[in-house]
């Protein structure tokens, strides 16, 4: 069962470096986008200073709901120190001044929030429409809609971020009753968000078409330009999903395949007439695949178990990343309403 432990210090993993600088260079070619537009000129010959980075940043604040705010604000404050470290002393320090002003600000008032970036994030499209994209892509026949279909084909089965293929290993099982085996290092171990360096998913049999899809997407992330060719499939796939759906508020997005595979082991695992102890043990082996620190993330930020569809097979669990699950989740309120009557008698009158 999962355990309470408390969680590591945070720190920044260089994955998470390099994705925070990723997010930056797309912040600051957006900033010079729109500063060429406002003047006129093309963006190439901008030269953004920290300060017009940071303004375009703040500018831009009530387009994100709180969780993605702080991630672009990490982001931007991560990649000003990197550069603060390189420069003369006159340029460090007003970087230094912009970070400081970056980090004071917090996210905007909920009624602020405009229908924009997560907001417009589908986390459970239907099998329809991803065999609709898919199609689409297909029909296109370039090379990043054609990455597109291999991405979503390995991602559906394994709920991997897209940023941890690069070091995920698949091959046989060493594990009795189990032929295939996938270790991933977790993204987030290092901030406290993960319950452990890595996680093991197992399966006792696949299908040789997903083995194969499995494996063509680890090599694919493995060649040096996996960045380059994330961003091709990502703005293929926002130009096919505006093409079918126009008028649409939400579309899938490339996390969006983690959310279906996250629904679809919910939907596994999560069976009616459980009792307590036999859901938290399902929530916990389901945060364990996901890589989840506690069994509460999954419940709270993920695709519900109903909007799983396919048949995809689900994978199992190590039991010893089940047991350093943190469990955070209380179902059996009976319990609870004994706890609270007895603190409550506990206390002395008056």
């Amino acid at each position: 069962m999962p355990n309470s432990n408390a969680s590591p210090s945070p720190t920044q993993s260089p994955g998470t470096k390099k994705a925070y600088a990723r997010r930056c260079r797309q912040l600051a070619a957006a900033a010079q986008r729109e500063l060429a537009k406002a003047t006129k000129q093309r963006a190439d010959t901008i030269d953004l200073t920290p300060t017009m980075l940071v303004d375009f940043v703040i500018g831009k604040k009530a387009d994100y709901l709180a969780n993605s705010w702080r991630v672009v604000r990490n982001a931007v404050v991560s990649t000003l120190e990197n550069t603060a470290a390189l420069v003369d002393e006159i340029v460090a320090k007003e970087i230094k001044t912009e970070i400081e002003r970056l980090k004071q600000e917090k996210p905007a008032p909920e009624k602020e929030k405009k229908p924009a970036t997560s907001r417009t994030k589908d986390k459970s499209p239907s099998e329809n429409d991803m065999s609709r994209i898919e199609h689409e892509a297909l029909a296109r026949q370039t090379e990043g809609s054609i990455d597109l279909v291999k991405y979503f084909k390995a991602a559906l089965q394994t709920g991997l971020r897209p940023c941890e293929w690069p070091r995920a290993h698949f091959g046989k099982s060493n594990r009795d009753g189990y032929r295939w085996m996938l270790l991933v290092e977790n993204a987030k171990a290092t901030n406290g968000r993960a319950h452990g360096p890595v996680r093991t998913l197992l399966w006792e049999e696949l299908p040789p078409e997903t083995v194969q899809d499995i494996l063509a997407w680890i090599k694919i992330a493995q060649e040096i330009d996996y960045d380059c060719r994330l961003n091709t499939i990502s703005r293929a796939l926002w130009e096919i999903t505006r093409e079918l759906w126009p008028r649409r508020k939400r579309w899938p997005t490339l996390y969006s395949a983690r959310h279906i595979a996250i629904a679809a082991w919910k939907a596994f695992y999560l069976r009616k007439g459980q009792s307590p102890a036999e859901r938290l043990e399902a929530l916990a082996v389901i945060a364990a695949l996901s890589g989840h620190g506690s069994d509460e993330t999954a419940s709270t930020h993920y695709a519900r178990p109903d909007a799983a569809s396919g048949k995809r097979p689900a994978p199992a669990a190590d039991p010893a990343e089940v047991r350093n699950v943190r469990q955070i989740i209380k179902l059996d309120w009976r319990e609870t309403l004994r706890e609270a009557k007895a603190r409550k008698q506990a206390r002395p009158p008056g």
